[in-house]
């Protein structure tokens, strides 16, 4: 059964610098439960790819990866707003860097961007811009974020999300679509997202549109956190359970990215990919026995 969640009221293939492409996260649960009989092992890939005839200066995707590997997170510049690069990648890094666990509820979330804004605004303070840049200056800046969090609790791992825009969460259990938020179909994407704004009087109306979610994982579980482009095109192949999405998911876990890269070259070419910026992570679930039970044994 896909579970929706509940919408809150009140390069050219490269990687992102703060990790590798590859990352293996053990996290033994002794130490946060000397009941565990388990230990919880995340494999990490991410991948972010520019779109046509762009470089990476001008990439306005990001991924932020946690230094202790429980959270994560994707942000998607809005191309015509100012300094759209540094607001996605300062949302991304910053959110999933924060310990022990980053904001999860639209009110704390809320805080926290009010915050990383006025932090971006002090570094436009001695910018010297023409005109047309400076009236863009002064609207902000704009991105879609999506943070997953995850937190070992006893012989459970629960994962915790936050959305706002069209950047999404998917997680899949044996092939299958098991949640995904804040969209869940292709037909559910257009072009006038609800994004994090820069500026603080705007932020209460987005924060009215953003998604959370909560869940459980299991051995087995895969996460991706995707760009819109990417979600789309995603969600369209997955209804359609075309093989493609198995070979892309391979490529992914295998970090192929040359091959990986040059298939969505050729979905972009085909227009079944929209040609857009592109950042991927995927995050693998496994669980072993634990090393301290067995030697026990």
């Amino acid at each position: 059964m896909l579970l929706r969640c509940r919408t809150v009221s009140l390069c050219v293939l490269v990687n992102q610098p703060l990790e590798p492409p590859c990352l293996f996260i053990h996290r033994p649960l002794q130490s946060l439960s000397e009941m565990s009989s388990q230990d919880w092992r995340l494999q990490v890939r991410h991948f972010v790819l520019p779109r046509e005839d762009s470089t990476l200066e001008e990439c306005e995707d990001a991924a932020g990866i946690g230094r202790r590997g429980w959270s994560y997170a994707v942000a998607d510049g809005a191309t015509e707003a100012f300094d759209a690069r540094r607001w996605a990648r300062r949302l991304a890094e910053s959110w999933a860097g924060i310990e022990p666990s980053p904001p999860l509820s639209v009110a704390d979330f809320g805080v926290w961007a009010v915050t990383e804004g006025e932090g971006l605004h002090a570094a436009w303070e001695n910018l010297t811009l023409p005109w047309y840049a400076e009236e863009k200056r002064r609207g902000g800046s704009f991105a879609a974020f999506v943070g997953l969090h995850f937190a070992a609790e006893g012989r459970r791992l629960s994962w915790r999300a936050i959305a706002v825009g069209d950047s999404c969460l998917i997680q899949r259990r044996n092939c299958e679509l098991r949640a995904a938020l804040p969209l869940a179909e292709h037909q559910d994407f257009n072009s006038h997202p609800v994004l994090v704004p820069s500026r603080a009087e705007l932020m209460k109306s987005a924060l009215g549109r953003a998604v959370t979610g909560a869940g459980e994982a299991e051995s087995g579980d895969i996460f991706l956190l995707l760009s819109d482009a990417i979600a789309a095109w995603f969600f369209e192949l997955a209804a359609a359970r075309h093989p493609l999405i198995a070979k892309f998911d391979s490529l992914l876990a295998a970090s192929d990215n040359v091959a990986l890269a040059d298939l969505l070259r050729r979905e972009r070419q085909a227009k079944k990919l929209k040609d857009d910026d592109v950042a991927i992570i995927r995050i693998a679930v496994a669980c072993e026995p634990s090393k301290k039970m067995m030697n026990a044994k």
